[in-house]
C-alpha cells in the first residue's frame, strides 16, 4: 500500500481520538458549569426567602408575560429581605 496513505490513515486516527477525548472534556465543562449556575440559583431564591412554589409562580409568569411588572406580593418580600441585609 501507498505509504503516504497509511500516514493519513494513521493521522485520521489521531485525530478522531483527539476529537473524542476534546468531546468528553467539553461535555464534562458543560456539566460543571450547569452545577455551579444551578448552586447559584438556589442561592439567589433563598437569599430572597422563595419558597418552591413562589418561584414557580415567579417563572410561570415571567414566562407568560416577560415584561410583566413583577406583582407586589413578591416585591414586599424583596424589600422585607433589603431591611434586613
Amino acid at each position: 500500500m501507498n505509504p503516504r496513505i497509511e500516514k493519513l490513515k494513521a493521522e485520521r486516527d489521531k485525530t478522531a481520538q483527539k476529537i473524542e477525548s476534546l468531546t468528553a472534556r467539553l461535555k464534562s465543562l458543560n456539566e460543571q458549569i450547569l452545577r455551579l449556575e444551578n448552586t447559584d440559583i438556589i442561592g439567589i431564591v433563598r437569599d430572597n426567602g422563595l419558597s418552591i412554589d413562589q418561584l414557580a409562580e415567579l417563572m410561570e409568569l415571567l414566562d407568560k408575560n416577560p415584561t410583566a411588572s413583577v406583582p407586589k406580593y413578591f416585591e414586599e418580600r424583596s424589600d422585607k429581605n433589603d431591611e434586613e441585609e
